[in-house]
């Protein structure tokens, strides 16, 4: 039996396939492996993304499935219940809830066990957190760059804000499901982090740096990170993101990420309260009780 997790979306959606697919491995004692074969074609309406669990210290074996596995039909479903049908696709029913029924899959010991979906819940990987926070690390050294920043956010009392724009202003289908959270949501976080610790430094990753530097307030007591035109830059900008003492996150699985594997245990993390514009939505499998959300 093998694990197989689908992996899909940026590098934030990657975590979350690869952390559920980890920790279902350990726990059932075999191998991990790891299907890219979403990264072999181009879609319509969707951000352009790339494989980047390569650049990280991740377990597990790459593979690609040629034709690509299909989410199953009702009578797939059914039947791979009966039959060591090969592999059992266990597809995600509903986003950013946690469901136990995984946890008891496939029906059959021989089953290769196929995760197809987001599983954007913590729920799913707590367990192994101290695991996931030495393995999603950056396999080369932090380019000198990116070294000068982290001095300086080891040095100061340190706050990431995270803000993304471009795909959720300008791509149709992302700004429909998400859209930006907008410029009152930051100025509340930051406020409340400056109430906390009159001291604290700001140190603000985006997509689009222009707009966050014409528009954030307390720019004296601001760094903005700069990022550099190479593949892995998000891979050392998250690690840069981690070290942070606090962190204001967006309604992103990036910055998700950078907060829920802070170095530093102590540390505010402020939220959207509202992830989505679904707002029948409720966010607790997704967000840790432990985050104020705002």
């Amino acid at each position: 039996m093998n694990i197989i997790a689908q992996l899909q979306g940026g590098l934030g959606n990657q975590l979350f396939q690869y952390a559920t697919g980890r920790a279902l491995a350990l726990q059932k004692q075999v191998p991990l492996l790891l299907d890219h074969s979403w990264y072999t074609q181009t879609y319509d309406d969707v951000t352009p993304r790339e494989l980047m669990l390569s650049e990280l210290n991740t377990k597990g074996s790459l593979i690609s499935f040629q034709p690509k596995i299909q989410r199953p039909k009702r009578i797939q479903r059914i039947a791979q219940k009966f039959w060591p049908i090969n592999p059992f696709v266990f597809a995600e029913q509903a986003p950013y809830r946690f469901d136990p029924r995984l946890n008891k899959s496939p029906a059959f010991k021989q089953q290769n066990l196929y995760l197809m979906g987001y599983w954007q819940s913590y729920k799913y990987f707590e367990s192994i957190k101290a695991i996931l926070q030495s393995e999603i690390s950056p396999k080369k050294s932090l380019d000198t760059h990116y070294q000068n920043y982290l001095q300086h956010i080891q040095a100061t009392a340190s706050a990431m804000v995270h803000v993304r724009r471009c795909d959720y202003v300008n791509l149709a289908s992302a700004a429909k499901v998400h859209g930006f959270i907008g410029l009152d949501y930051y100025h509340a976080g930051m406020k409340l982090l400056l109430e906390q610790n009159p001291e604290i430094h700001f140190f603000v990753f985006s997509d689009d740096l222009e707009w966050a530097k014409e528009n954030l307030p307390h720019s004296e007591r601001t760094t903005f990170i700069q990022s550099l035109d190479n593949s892995d830059a998000v891979i050392q900008e998250l690690e840069l993101m981690t070290h942070c003492q606090n962190h204001l996150i967006a309604n992103s699985s990036l910055s998700w990420w950078a907060a829920w594997l802070s170095k530093q245990s102590n540390g505010v993390i402020l939220c959207p309260k509202k992830w989505t514009n679904d707002l029948s939505m409720n966010w607790d499998d997704l967000l840790p009780n432990t985050w104020q959300r705002i």
